[in-house]
């Protein structure tokens, strides 16, 4: 999609779309040549978020869009590029190419123009690979309407946008693509290109590495699988301060021994959305040159029963020395980070955050609608609620508290890997805390409920939604 701004008088435009949009209680400013048409559909809209009018407008303007915004007040980043995002599907789906944004005078122009951008282009996402024959119904052209004397801060926020959403979409991608496609070993040549494209340092360890680490977790999991495992290190050394980011990379989970019910099994395709969210988390913060040393480490495998499978009753000894009974060999994502995040300690961070598609029960708890947080440290959980809201990626706080270790507790090992059915979220979460590195803040996010999507939002298309990358990058943002 082309993307330009227009900074001349509107009188001037000539466009196939106008998109408005206009708080409850506003009054409109308009010119004398569209005063008619949208006085008249204001008053079918009156505001209301996310109620839109349409209408045929003139030989320049060829249509215009109203679109309700609501209550001024009211008017979260979400809400904004949602209602954004509506107003471009409609736009599309009565078969324009082009469009045009009016950023009004009373708006944050540079936040406005940063909501326009993203919400468009996450909002016009397909995936279309593997079809023989290719969507085109599609936006083609962006226009931004903006004051010409502002138009060196709003394209500065416009490249943030179009280098954030680039990396959403590289992260959909991956995520969309069939386990026999991306395989660990797909997902190192993934991250090999990013390094190679952006100059980043990345290695990758190989299962004789991984037993000359002792990380059983990792190998352990493997054992079913007739791919070998990954454990993928990209770097990006930005400033002093080292963050290290941590993704299940999970490319196909059948549930192992512990085998999942045949329906939606097709879903698990999905699992190693959490790795791939640190793999565009990177690729965002270093094109944007944020000042940190950051560090992804993403352990990939798959999850499959057979002859060699890890089984239920299994004893495993991690990288850092402690043990795990195997309860239940679906609970496997805990068992492949618990290796990476101990690892994480070779990198000396301050902060390390996790991103896994972990437990269904988190699904149960908060749906598709927020990611489930964990964290001990308060100004990192402030920073990373702050950074859900401007983004979008909306997180809540779960309990963490002592008192459910008891479920986690292992008669024969140091923990083991599932409790009762009880606070599945929480206990899952306690198990990871057991291999974060002394002295480190460490935060955990469960994606499991919004990592995709079967039916699809206004703003992701059905399929991956690419979760992570905008909470991760502002919360990279937020933290200094």
């Amino acid at each position: 999609m082309e993307l330009a701004l227009f900074s001349k008088d509107i009188e001037k435009l000539e466009t196939e779309c106008l998109i408005l949009g206009y708080f409850e209680d506003e009054k409109l400013e308009v010119t004398d040549a569209l005063a008619n048409v949208i006085n008249s559909l204001s008053k079918r809209i009156k505001g209301e978020y996310g109620k839109i009018a349409a209408s045929v407008g003139n030989e320049e303007i060829e249509h215009i869009v109203l679109v309700g915004l609501g209550k001024k007040e009211e008017l979260t980043p979400k809400k904004a590029k949602e209602v954004i995002a509506k107003a471009a599907n409609y736009a599309r789906d009565h078969g324009m190419k082009e469009i045009s944004f009016l950023v009004w005078k009373n708006q944050d122009q540079s936040e406005w123009a940063y909501h326009v951008v993203e919400a468009v282009r996450l909002s016009q996402y397909h995936f279309h690979e593997f079809k023989s024959e290719k969507k085109k119904e599609k936006i083609e052209r962006c226009l931004l309407i903006i004051p010409a004397k502002e138009i060196k801060s709003i394209d500065k926020k416009i490249r943030e946008a179009l280098i954030v959403t680039d990396a959403v979409l590289f992260v959909r991608d991956l995520q969309n693509k069939p386990s026999n496609i991306v395989t660990p070993a797909y997902l190192a040549e993934e991250a090999k290109k990013l390094a190679k494209r952006l100059k980043l340092k990345c290695s990758i360890l190989e299962k004789e590495d991984m037993i000359r680490l002792n990380m059983g977790g990792i190998l352990a999991v493997n054992q079913g699988s007739s791919k070998p495992p990954k454990l993928i290190v990209l770097e990006y050394d930005g400033g002093k301060e080292t963050i290290c980011f941590v993704g299940k990379g999970i490319t196909f989970d059948a549930g192992g021994i512990s085998l999942k019910p045949a329906e939606d099994m097709d879903e698990m395709k999905f699992d190693m959305s959490g790795g791939a969210a640190v793999l565009g988390i990177i690729w965002a913060a270093s094109e944007l040159k944020l000042p940190y040393r950051i560090v992804g480490l993403v352990p990939a495998t798959e999850n499959l029963p057979g002859g060699n499978a890890y089984k239920p009753g299994d004893i495993i000894r991690f990288h850092n020395g402690k043990t795990a009974e195997i309860i239940n060999t679906d609970a496997e994502g805990r068992v492949v980070l618990a290796d990476a995040l101990a690892f994480s300690k070779k990198f000396n961070p301050s902060i390390v955050i996790d991103f896994a598609t972990l437990t269904g029960a988190c699904v149960v708890a908060l749906g598709n609608v927020k990611s489930g947080l964990f964290s001990d440290d308060e100004v990192l959980v402030e920073k990373l609620k702050q950074a859900g809201k401007i983004s979008g990626e909306e997180v809540w706080q779960l309990p963490m508290d002592d008192e459910y270790k008891e479920y986690v507790k292992s008669d024969v090992a140091d923990i083991k890997n599932c409790g009762p059915k009880w606070a599945g979220a929480t206990t899952a979460a306690l198990f990871l805390k057991e291999f974060i590195p002394n002295n480190v803040k460490w935060a955990h996010l469960d994606i499991a409920g919004t990592a995709w999507d079967k039916k699809g939002t206004v703003l992701n298309p059905a399929g991956g939604t690419g979760v992570g990358v905008r909470l991760g990058i502002g919360f990279l943002k937020k933290w200094k």
